[in-house]
């Protein structure tokens, strides 16, 4: 048996900024909104969590989950994340690998996202990639 992760909870400084970002980049919606939270729903169930909280630390590096990578169904759909990320000017990179595209952005309060097509769970992957390694 294998889990997958159904959801995700993500403390913000600004949930209606990070709602926006979310709901743009990754396609996301909103099914619920309240004035310090956001929770959006993507393809499969996935739930994303936004909790407003303007005054609290973010340590890059610390113990705890750094990103979390989202997997896009199509590369129409990964296009438009990477052109949202363009245009914010909140793209960190893309890259291919055989035969995965990774596109890296920041939200905006700094935290990574990671955008990827096709999902291929442990084909074509024999080291750990360069991105663990960077903070």
């Amino acid at each position: 048996m294998s889990a997958r992760i159904g959801g995700a909870v993500v403390f913000v400084r600004n949930a209606a900024r990070s709602r926006d970002f979310y709901r743009d980049v990754l396609g996301l919606d909103v099914e619920l909104d309240a004035a310090d939270a956001t929770l959006l729903a993507g393809d499969g169930g996935t739930k994303l969590a936004l909790r407003e909280l303007p005054r609290a630390p973010r340590v890059m590096g610390g113990i705890g989950v750094q990103y979390v990578a989202w997997v896009v169904a199509d590369a129409e759909a990964l296009e438009h994340a990477q052109q949202a990320l363009t245009t914010r000017g909140d793209l960190i990179n893309s890259s291919t690998d055989n035969g995965v595209t990774v596109v890296e952005g920041r939200d905006p309060d700094g935290i990574r996202v990671v955008i990827v097509h096709p999902e291929m769970p442990g084909a074509g992957i024999s080291e750990l990639p360069d991105r663990l390694y960077a903070y």
